[in-house]
């Protein structure tokens, strides 16, 4: 191999490993390109192997690797780098569903746990955490992934109750929904173990559910859900559970049936008109009352029938209803006996016939008790209006169905009634409508509240059983009083009741409040506990800023700690929260003062560093330049950091100053690179000439070699690549140009052999005459022994042969053949060879100069001819030598 060869061989052919693997790692070639995969699994240096790996980044090249590399180091590498294509987190990874097809062929545990923690994507992550069978990894995705599909996943493999409960308490503020399913999934282990608070806490739940369908409507297929799900806990439900849960069920099978629903509605209206009536009997037994015994004693034998549809009731109306019947038809029967003057007595004596004696007196008096009738008689008509739009509103309210309203409604009647007395004939039947509906509603009411007042009671009973949290105990507990003093308002019921059910009410309220006391205790501890703290990092603070050189980064971490006691004031006693937060603002307030002129020492320092770095875009010594901007961008760094907005708005001046003087360089680079790519292309322009020509088997024109080799030589390329390119066409042509050469050297002889090859299938017999004669016409003129040619074919036509004492001769000459074509003879004419070189040694000492090659074998092959024919041995090892010599003489 020539010396400019050598030194032109490709980097990456190099010995030296290290210049291998730059080559490697940075060329591209596209010869290299194609042997990057030969590099990456041949090569027999590891950092070679390494580099090819990184810059192919083929994942089925990186998984060989990493199992059948022969070093650890390439094996670690590969591992990583498929880890890195495979989840996605790498630049040349393979689409998404290619990811996911190649992470379903992967057994590795590490390796599906890396993608189920890194993968970028959800759907890869979520696809490697369903073959992931660590329990810690799985539990730590429920709250660490980032997106709800793969968290509800994980958490739907985790069954433990225990850990399942620290699951919803540590993402209760963080994803509410995870905590919810959490705590769900609790309660339904629990329930499916038999756990009593549990079982409790699903049975109020359903109740709750189906009482508030009931209450709203809804679709008759959530009722359906409720009962399958109660039906799951029906056997293990407490007593108090199951009854109330059977009387909602009931109540709303009731409500689906319209009928049934209607008579206990004109049941309920019958009641209200049999209460009304009894009512206004009772009220037309006053003194005052125009009403005889015998009109009041038949209106009240009319209720009879009525009372007798309610007289077998069982329930607390019915018993009060029977008593006012009873004492009613007594204080009846006693009426009727007494005197008619006791039964109504005289309303006054005010139209008496005044004394004659004293008529002015009378007349003035007579004046002023007109005036009081007149006034009695506008306040009547004035109460009886009011009356009427009180009927009238009473009316409306009922209507709408506001419970509330109509209670305001009815009290203002009762109070109007009072003031006026008796009810005018004229506001009787509506005022009978408004009582009658009143009654119903006021009823109905009484009747749904006392149930949920009892629901309420339930459900404070078994409050303190349900494990919850005591903040969620204490939250329901007062929900509950809430809606306890509601009821009491829509009822318009006294505020502090104290009848058996508000005794109940209250202490069931206390009860469910007691076991969370210890717990409250215990906030109160941790709250005092935090109130000191807090106080401290005040006494702390104080005396940090209060230095005359701070430590920087410590006061800025003493104003995270500032910042988040601030935020963190829930964890102090609420008595000092207000004190705590001002003085927490105050120093505060001192840091920041401090850290701002912190921050103007550092923005006046980045300014003169600007100043200082735009100066240099006018130094024209680009090399000085940017060794200043080096030295710039270090003092920047040493600065420090000031306020963030400031900083990166200064920033951004500072680089555009750095980026322009690196910018110039690169811009003159950029001249030298495409001068460098110039000439790349010129030479390689002179490359393909030089092949065109090389790849033409005609002789190439010196003169276009000439300017070929002066236009390579003028540019002085020093790519490796193209100075091999250009030697290997050089190489191609010189090999053309031997080629030419060699065939011409050789070309007579090559005939002389075709033509021998005619007459020797002429002397035997296989062409006649004049085939024999075509064939030679066809083959290119004989220059060797023509003459004699002529002579063997005539004497082989006239069936002439060769005399037998030429056949030693023949041996000779093909001794002489094999001799210069360095063929060992037979066994048998070794010795007559001896002879011969002999022979010819003795002459070249008497001064007999030996031919040339090609002039001995044209004498050898004359001779051949003359002699006539040969055996088909000695013919075979003939031809066989003159092949060989042909051989040596290219």
């Amino acid at each position: 191999m020539s010396l400019a060869r050598f030194f032109s061989k490709p980097r990456w052919l190099s010995k030296d490993a290290a210049i291998r693997r730059d080559s490697v790692a940075s060329e591209n070639a596209a010869e290299l390109v194609a042997q990057l995969a030969q590099f990456a699994r041949e090569d027999s240096d590891a950092g070679v192997r390494i580099a090819a790996l990184k810059r192919l980044a083929e994942p089925g090249l990186a998984q060989a690797l990493a199992q059948d590399d022969r070093d650890e180091g390439v094996r670690s590498v590969a591992r990583n780098l498929f880890a890195e294509l495979l989840a996605g987190t790498h630049p040349s990874s393979p689409p998404l569903s290619d990811r996911i097809r190649l992470l379903r062929a992967q057994d590795e545990v590490h390796l599906i746990e890396q993608i189920a923690v890194t993968a970028p994507e959800a759907e890869l992550r979520l696809a490697a955490l369903q073959r992931v069978e660590r329990h810690a990894l799985i539990l730590e995705r429920v709250t660490a992934d980032a997106d709800a599909a793969v968290r509800l996943a994980a958490l739907e493999r985790i069954n433990d109750e225990a850990q399942l409960v620290r699951i919803s308490e540590r993402a209760r503020k963080s994803d509410k929904a995870i905590s919810r399913l959490a705590t769900e999934r609790v309660h339904a282990l629990r329930i499916e173990r038999g756990d009593s608070a549990a079982i409790s806490t699903q049975a109020t739940s359903l109740c709750e559910q189906l009482e508030r369908l009931l209450r709203e409507g809804g679709n008759p297929g959530q009722a359906e859900t409720i009962a399958n799900q109660w039906q799951a806990i029906a056997e293990k439900v407490p007593t108090q559970l199951a009854t109330r849960y059977r009387n909602a069920h009931e109540l709303f099978e009731l409500s689906r049936d319209p009928d049934k629903i209607q008579r206990m509605r004109q049941r309920a209206i019958d009641r209200a008109k049999l209460e009304s009536e009894l009512l206004a009997i009772e009220q037309a037994l006053l003194p005052a009352s125009a009403h005889s015994a015998a009109e009041l004693q038949e209106r009240f034998n009319a209720l009879a029938e009525l009372h007798a549809e309610f007289a077998d009731d069982s329930d607390e109306f019915a018993a009060m209803l029977s008593v006012r019947f009873a004492r009613l038809g007594a204080q009846l029967a006693t009426l009727k006996s007494a005197p008619a003057a006791e039964i109504h007595k005289p309303e006054s004596s005010e139209n008496a016939k005044p004394d004659a004696q004293d008529r002015g007196a009378e007349a003035e008096r007579q004046a002023r008790r007109d005036a009081a009738r007149a006034e009695r008689d506008n306040k009547q008509r004035t109460l009886i209006s009011k009356l009427d739009e009180a009927i009238q509103e009473a009316a409306r309210v009922i209507a709408q169905g506001k419970s509330a309203e109509a209670h305001l409604a009815h009290a203002r009647i009762q109070s109007l009634r009072r003031e006026l007395g008796a009810v005018p004939p004229a506001l009787r039947d509506a005022l009978a409508d408004v009582e009658s509906d009143y009654a119903k509603i006021q009823q109905w009411q009484r009747w749904g509240d006392g149930k949920r007042r009892q629901q309420l009671c339930e459900e404070l009973e078994v409050l303190p059983e349900t494990g919850l949290h005591p903040d969620a105990i204490a939250t329901r507990v007062r929900e509950i009083q809430i809606e306890w003093t509601s009821l009491d308002r829509l009822e318009a019921r006294p505020a502090r009741a104290n009848d058996g059910i508000d005794r109940r009410f209250r202490a069931l309220c206390h009860k469910a409040i007691e076991p969370t006391k210890p717990y409250f205790e215990k906030r109160d501890e941790l709250r005092k506990q935090g109130t000191e703290e807090t106080s401290q990092l005040i006494a702390e603070v104080r005396v940090t800023v209060a230095g005359e050189d701070p430590d920087w980064p410590e006061l800025a971490g003493m104003r995270k700690r500032a910042v988040e006691g601030l935020r963190s004031l829930d964890r102090v006693d609420p008595r000092e929260r207000k004190n705590l937060a001002a003085e927490l603002k105050q120093v505060l307030g001192i840091i920041d003062e401090r850290i701002a002129a912190h921050h103007a020492g550092i923005e006046s320092t980045k300014a003169a560093l600007i100043s200082r770095a735009q100066a240099l875009s006018e130094q024209t010594d680009t090399r000085s330049a940017i060794t200043q901007a080096r030295d710039l961008q270090k003092l920047w760094q040493a600065t420090g950091n000031g306020k963030r907005s400031r900083d990166q708005a200064q920033w951004k001046i500072f680089r555009a100053a750095i980026d322009a003087v690196f910018g110039r360089a690169d811009d003159e680079r950029a001249q030298r690179s495409a001068q460098d790519r110039q000439a790349v292309e010129d030479a390689t322009a002179l490359c393909g000439e030089l092949e065109a020509i090389a790849a033409n088997t005609s002789e190439p024109d010196r003169a276009e070699l000439h300017r070929i080799d002066s236009a390579w030589h003028a540019i002085g390329i020093r790519d490796a690549g193209l100075r091999q390119r250009f030697q290997n066409a050089r190489d191609s042509l010189e090999k053309l140009k031997a080629e030419r050469e060699r065939n011409k050297r050789r070309a007579q002889f090559d005939v002389w052999l075709s033509h021998y090859e005619v007459l020797r299938k002429f002397e035997i017999g296989e062409l006649d005459v004049e085939a024999t004669r075509d064939a030679r016409a066809s083959l290119p003129v004989l220059a060797i022994s023509a003459d004699a040619f002529e002579a063997r074919i005539r004497e082989a036509g006239s069936g002439q042969t060769a005399s037998p004492e030429n056949s030693d001769l023949l041996r000779d000459q093909v001794l002489e053949a094999e001799q210069l074509a360095g063929i060992e003879p037979p066994e048998k004419d070794r010795q007559r060879r001896m002879d011969l070189q002999v022979d010819k040694l003795s002459a070249r000492m008497r001064g007999v100069q030996a031919p040339a090659p090609a002039a001995a074998l044209e004498q050898l092959l004359g001779t051949w001819i003359d002699l006539g024919s040969a055996d088909s041995d000695l013919d075979t090892r003939f031809k066989r030598a003159v092949a060989a010599i042909l051989d040596t003489l290219g």
